[in-house]
């Protein structure tokens, strides 16, 4: 009687891993840390404690807010809820193996960031490793706890612990989220997929990328993080005196948007066996760069507009929407990722990161050739 709980709560973490953790997982996360490391290398610049804290921030609730909406949401985590594992049990495995891809995608890319754009200490690595890790229960909570309360309250000490990073000490914010963070998985407060939050209860709209953006949240969630972030990231730059507006290259790293037919198979089908798919492409690579466009600018020119290099700024982000909504579209009408058993798998594929690539060398390029 006694080994009962142990068991199902083991079995329940080797459910729940089973559906995050793969070599996919830790080839994104090797490859993402690279990337930060030698960005921050080139770089040069100082990052500040609470710039970074902000940038934990929205990295961690994009990343829990896809593992909610496309897997607790989705039509497995029902399943999964027919067998005899305690929901409570469920939970707890969701908290802790969420916590441990939060730590593998944001923890160790920002902490290889900051770590070789300047020397960073044990406390800057506890405090970044503290936000995210005890941010994590708390936001899947925010879009999948069982009633209004829970939600509400999971709100409430995420703006708490925000307020308090960036405002006043991320040292004390870190503690303070990891407390939070703990008392989520010891109380075991349980995520419930709720219909009416599903994705498709919200607006319809016949255009393919605002559709996506109307009815799903996921991707609502991510757009607005990746424009934020990016904002963030060139507000930096130019505190630091780089022209390079890389956060036009932070926002084309939408991969609900990049992977649209890898996520929707059915759909992807019928524009397949339709006439003209090549045009249906078009219109879904123009939409995307115009969203991108839109994104980019913000990025960008919210920060700190140059004048002195207005126009090579412009021609960053044209070429950054254009080449990484082109290569996302070439990606789908060649390879699209048909065969997956969650949508997660399309959400962490490695491959993501090639529009984001291709954005990043091309825009470069054009940026200099202009000066």
């Amino acid at each position: 009687m006694l080994s009962q709980p142990s068991s199902t709560s083991a079995l329940a973490a080797r459910a729940v891993a089973g559906e995050f953790l793969s070599k996919r997982t830790i080839w994104s996360s090797l490859i993402l840390t690279a990337v930060a490391a030698w960005v921050g290398m080139h770089l040069g610049v100082v990052v500040n404690l609470r710039v970074a804290s902000a940038g934990v921030f929205l990295a961690t609730a994009a990343a829990m807010s896809s593992i909610a909406w496309t897997w607790v949401h989705s039509e497995r985590w029902p399943g999964l809820t027919r067998f005899p594992i305690a929901a409570k049990d469920l939970a707890r495995a969701a908290y802790l193996v969420g916590s441990l891809v939060v730590f593998l995608e944001v923890v160790l890319p920002v902490i290889a960031f900051i770590s070789t754009a300047q020397n960073v200490t044990w406390t800057d690595a506890i405090t970044v490793t503290l936000l995210a890790l005890g941010m994590a229960p708390p936001v899947l909570l925010l879009w999948s706890g069982p009633t209004r309360r829970h939600r509400l309250g999971a709100l409430i000490a995420l703006a708490a612990g925000i307020v308090l990073g960036v405002v006043l000490n991320p040292l004390i914010a870190a503690v303070m989220l990891a407390v939070e963070g703990t008392v989520c998985f010891l109380l075991g407060f349980e995520v419930v997929d709720d219909a009416a939050r599903r994705r498709g209860a919200g607006l319809r709209v016949s255009s393919l990328v605002l559709g996506e953006l109307a009815s799903s949240r996921m991707t609502q969630i991510n757009t607005a993080a990746l424009v934020a972030f990016g904002w963030l990231f060139n507000a930096m730059l130019h505190n630091h005196g780089a022209a390079l507006p890389l956060g036009a290259v932070m926002v084309v790293q939408n991969t609900p948007l990049n992977a649209y037919f890898s996520r929707h198979p059915s759909t992807w089908l019928v524009v397949k066996t339709c006439p003209r798919t090549w045009r249906t492409l078009c219109v879904y690579a123009l939409q995307l760069a115009a969203l991108y466009l839109i994104c980019g600018a913000v990025a960008v020119f919210a920060p700190e507009p140059t004048l002195a290099h207005f126009g090579n700024d412009v021609v960053f982000v044209v070429t950054a929407a254009s080449s990484a909504a082109l290569a996302a579209a070439v990606m789908e009408w060649r390879w699209p990722l048909l065969d997956w058993k969650s949508e997660r798998e399309v959400i962490r594929h490695p491959r993501k990161y090639v529009p984001a690539l291709v954005a990043c060398i091309l825009s470069t390029a054009c940026w200099a050739l202009t000066r």
